[in-house]
């Protein structure tokens, strides 16, 4: 959608500043032996296959 798009007073465009959701990056979660994202942080040892993960 571009701004020629946008109709005045469209609710999406008050989302900008309170909009929340999850952290732009997980890759310090993320097991690189098998591809889980750990449940903690910082995360200290994969619960799916078990490999210790070091802090980034």
């Amino acid at each position: 959608m571009t701004g020629e798009d946008r109709v005045p007073g469209d609710p999406r465009d008050d989302a900008g500043d309170e909009a929340g959701g999850d952290p732009a990056c997980w890759l310090a979660r993320v097991c690189p032996d098998c591809g889980r994202v750990a449940d903690r942080d910082p995360p200290t040892r994969c619960a799916g296959c078990g490999r210790p993960l070091l802090p980034a």
